[in-house]
């Protein structure tokens, strides 16, 4: 009689993960920029249905967002999923998403921009910077090296329309590892 019992055990639990993995591929469906087919990358969403999850696929786009109650999770601005594009293992863009999949705006971003896209116009340079970074994971300060001209960055409204600045606009190395490493959330 164990046996049977163990079956239908398994069963539940099998079609219980089954729905809630589901259930994050529907709501990854409701962006159509990020391309399929895309598999779960990382996942720690609880018991409680709160955490986060993250998505990748062929193209080399990560898309994540967050969950509270077994509930979407809004952040800043209303941003509900976030795409962050890689082209050799490198952050080239990142785009910001309302709960229904539209592009949307941020005013509490560095130009009120829905996306933005990075330009590493300096690689040697940052590569440097780069491993100082990696080898304190993170947890260094550095100085404002944006001057520097390391990180371009240009900014796109949510009609994906390029923001025109009269000059160029630059970011630290740190910032943008930051954002390459996906440490914060809107």
């Amino acid at each position: 009689m164990k046996f049977p019992f163990f079956i239908i055990i398994s069963f539940f639990l099998f079609h219980t993960s089954f729905a809630q993995n589901g259930n994050y591929y529907a709501y990854a469906n409701r962006i159509k920029q990020f391309s399929k087919p895309f598999r779960i990358l990382h996942q720690d969403v609880n018991a409680e249905g709160n955490g986060s999850i993250e998505f990748t696929n062929e193209q080399n786009q990560i898309l994540r967002f967050r969950f509270q109650n077994k509930k979407l999770l809004p952040g800043s601005c209303s941003i509900a999923f976030e795409i962050y594009y890689y082209k050799d293992n490198f952050l080239r863009r990142t785009e910001s998403f309302d709960s229904n999949g539209n592009l949307i705006e941020c005013r509490l971003k560095l130009n009120d921009e829905a996306a933005t896209e990075y330009s590493i116009e300096k690689p040697a340079l940052y590569l440097k910077k780069k491993k100082i970074i990696d080898d304190a994971e993170g947890n260094i300060e550095l100085t404002d090296d944006s001057r520097e001209k390391i990180i371009r960055v240009e900014f796109f409204d949510s009609h994906n329309n390029r923001k025109i600045k009269l000059q160029p606009t630059y970011i630290s190395s740190k910032e943008y590892w930051q954002y390459d490493n996906r440490t914060s959330w809107p």
